[in-house]
């Protein structure tokens, strides 16, 4: 049986795109994905490619099911690696195909970048993401409770939804110091790329763009932070 392959893109620049990926596009009869997914791949497509968008997605992913199963070579890009925050759930949310039908190829997370760039050891750090509005009161509640119990925090947050001024803002209504270290990684492998070392008081009133990692320090002891 042909699997349905959801590959990770990376975080942006083309020197993050793993070989496998490369590989496993280039033997692709349909690839779909973002633009700035399908960008990284422009010598290694010999195929039909299609736009994922957010109009479009549910349509493209009933096609890309059905094209799959009748034994198309079919991959669907994922911006970072589809786990986390990527599109693995979304496929799966759908309900049109098992995880017993897929092949997940994993990508570098903007979230591994970050904590390299910053020196920090991020196997005890609590990792958040509120893309696409995802930022219900358990998600806020359990962010709290981390920083309370001394984590150190990493999150993707949402431009519109929980932005990086409106979540310092919300804990600084919980009652967080506004020294508390943050950092703001945008663009993070692209020519434009920015670390912002800040605070939280600071941030709560500054304006950030659309691809970036939060990072809030409980407390500083390594590395570069």
């Amino acid at each position: 049986m042909v699997k349905l392959d959801i590959v990770g893109t990376g975080p942006g620049s083309v020197d993050y795109v793993m070989p496998l990926a490369r590989k496993i596009v280039s033997d692709a009869q349909i690839v779909i994905g973002a633009q700035r997914s399908l960008d990284l791949f422009n010598k290694d497509i010999p195929c039909e490619t299609y736009v994922l968008t957010a109009k479009n997605l549910n349509e493209l992913l009933k096609y890309a099911v059905e094209s799959n199963r009748k034994g198309k070579a079919v991959v669907i890009l994922s911006t970072g690696d589809p786990g986390f925050s990527g599109l693995l759930k979304t496929v799966l949310n759908t309900r049109l195909i098992t995880l017993s039908e897929i092949n997940v190829t994993p990508g570098i997370s903007v979230i591994q970048v970050c904590a390299a760039k910053l020196g920090l050891s991020w196997d005890d750090a609590c990792l958040f993401t509120f893309h696409q509005g995802n930022a219900d009161v358990l998600k806020k509640t359990e962010l709290i409770a981390c920083l309370k119990a001394g984590k150190d925090i990493m999150l993707l947050p949402d431009a519109k939804a929980f932005a990086p001024k409106q979540i310092a803002a919300y804990l600084l209504d919980a009652g967080f110091s506004s020294d508390m270290v943050v950092f703001i990684c945008e663009n993070v492998t692209l020519s434009d790329e920015r670390i912002v070392k800040s605070s939280l008081g600071s941030v709560s009133v500054l304006e950030f763009g659309t691809l970036c990692v939060m990072v809030i320090k409980a407390k500083c002891n390594s590395g570069n932070v």
